[in-house]
Formats: C-alpha cells, sequence, structure tokens
C-alpha cells in the first residue's frame, strides 16, 4: 500500500491471501514527476528504480546489500571498503548502481553511535539465529552504517536532510500498527471462515472511515497524534453510526469529531530523541511545515 504523507491519500493493490507476502503484490507507482518515492527495501528493484528515474519522480532507499555498485569510472566498489576509507562519519558520493544497469545515484551514509550499532548486531544475529543462519563479518561491519541512495541532486537534499526524511517511511507503518493495535484487524472473534471474512471487510471498513476522518480534521497537523486521534473516533463512534441515516445528523457529528481532533491529539515534544515531526520542521524555513 501507498501512502502520500502530505494528503495522507491511501493507494494499493487488491486485497490477497492474508499469508501472502507482503512483497509479492508491486506498489502503485502512478507518481507525478517530482515526487519522493520512499519504499521499504522488500520493494528495492532496479528496473522500477530506472522506470522512475525516466519519469523524473526521485526516490530513496536503503542500499540492498547484493546490488553492485560502480563508481564514476565504472570500477566496482566494495561499500565497506569505500565507507571506512574515508576520514569523516559522513558520506555523500556520486556511484553507480548495479551491474548492467548503471544507475546513477548518490550514496550517502553516516556512522552511527556505538550503542546503536551493537543493537543492529544483536538484531542481526538474533534473526540469523531464528532462520538457522549465520551473519556475516561484512554484514556486522556495515551495522555500524546508516546507508541510502537516491536520485536527488544534492542542491536539493543535503545529507542531513535525507536522514531525517529516510525516517518518514516509518510512518505507513505506525499506519498498519494503528490499524492492528486499535481496529484489531488481525484479530477475530470466530474460528468459521466466513465470519471471519465478513469482520476482516467490516474493520477494514472501519479503518477507513476512521482515516478518512483524520484528512478532513488533524492530518494538515504535523504535530497530531494518530493513535490519540484513533481514541477520540472511537468514542465517538456510536454517534458518528446512528447518524449514517440523516445527512444532517451526520454532518454534525463529524463537524463534532473535527473539533477534537483539531483541538487536541497532540504529540508531547521529546527532547532527547525528537519525534520525526520536530526533526522536519527544524529543515524547513522558520520551522513550518507546509
Amino acid at each position: 500500500m501507498r501512502l502520500e504523507l502530505r494528503s495522507g491519500q491511501l493507494a494499493g493493490p487488491q486485497l490477497q491471501h492474508g499469508r501472502a507476502s507482503d512483497h509479492a503484490p508491486a506498489l502503485p507507482s502512478d507518481l507525478p514527476a517530482g515526487a519522493l518515492r520512499l519504499a521499504d527495501l522488500g520493494y528495492w528493484s532496479l528496473e522500477e528504480l530506472q522506470t522512475f528515474d525516466h519519469q523524473e519522480v526521485f526516490w530513496l532507499s536503503r542500499l540492498q546489500a547484493a546490488t553492485a555498485v560502480y563508481d564514476m569510472d565504472g570500477q566496482r566498489c566494495d561499500i565497506l571498503s569505500l565507507l571506512e576509507a574515508h576520514a569523516n562519519d559522513r558520506v555523500d558520493l556520486p556511484i553507480l548502481l548495479g551491474a548492467t544497469h548503471r544507475l546513477s545515484a548518490r550514496l550517502l551514509a553516516v556512522r552511527v553511535p556505538q550503542e546503536v550499532a551493537d543493537q543492529r548486531r544483536r538484531r542481526l544475529r538474533e534473526d540469523a539465529h531464528r532462520k538457522g543462519k549465520v551473519v556475516t563479518a561484512t554484514r556486522l561491519a556495515l551495522a555500524a552504517w546508516t546507508i541510502l541512495v537516491t536520485n536527488v541532486p544534492p542542491d536539493r537534499l543535503e545529507l542531513p536532510e535525507a536522514l531525517v526524511l529516510a525516517r518518514t517511511r516509518w510512518q505507513i507503518e505506525l499506519l498498519f500498527k494503528l490499524w492492528k493495535s486499535h481496529g484489531r484487524v488481525d484479530e477475530a472473534r470466530s474460528a468459521k471462515p466466513w465470519r471471519v471474512l465478513c469482520e476482516v471487510y467490516a474493520k477494514l471498513l472501519a479503518m477507513v472511515v476512521q482515516h478518512w476522518l483524520f484528512l478532513v480534521s488533524c492530518w494538515a497537523y504535523p504535530d497530531r497524534s494518530l493513535a490519540k486521534a484513533a481514541q477520540t473516533v472511537r468514542k465517538h463512534a456510536l454517534h458518528l453510526a446512528s447518524a449514517f441515516g440523516d445527512d444532517a445528523h451526520l454532518q454534525v457529528a463529524i463537524e463534532a469529531i473535527q473539533r477534537c481532533l483539531k483541538a487536541g491529539c497532540r504529540l508531547n515534544r521529546r527532547k532527547k530523541a525528537p519525534n520525526t515531526y520536530q526533526l522536519l520542521r527544524e529543515l524547513t524555513p522558520e520551522g513550518v511545515l507546509a
């Protein structure tokens, strides 16, 4: 599923089998020229990135470990050696991606604090142990770096800005988490298949209505908590449901929810670990998000 961060618009393929891979269907690719695509690494495809490049669509992604990387002279590079060859902890280099594609891009990398690197290595080992595999020394060494690739030119996106923008990809994951924790779309009260299916559809419809209420109420305010907004919508659910049969009553119910979401549901500001919206505001003129 695709989430348009500024408008909140959702787009995606049809529903698929519950046990199918999340990456089985392709993401919608009808992006306008000048848009920035942020996607999970599971959707990594040099063919798609090349297509976006031709469509003048920008992209920003983590680097897929098995992808061949070349310098601008056409010489293949070892990523770890390339990063460690630099004296500083920040890297911004022009590269070519893919053995056959040779897609022009920028390699952006920053060394992370030791505690972050240790945490990443611990997760890599745990994941490998669970799958009965062994983590390579190279993977463990690369855990000390956050590595991104992009086709956005340097004059439009600097390294600190790219690091903040990369964090916003997590917002769609938080939206799915909200649907599961508050909407409970992955739970069912019955073991009968058709009852389960009916309940799934009903809950998904409720999440669509809830998301639509977010869009007309608080989506334009980046400092709003969707979890708190979901709690507010749930408190008004019976009022909203009872008004569906009358347009005038429905308008009154929606306006009541709008007032609540516009006035409250704010995220608590954090100093040690700033929220994503705080970091984005620091990058924008006068600290204001459009």
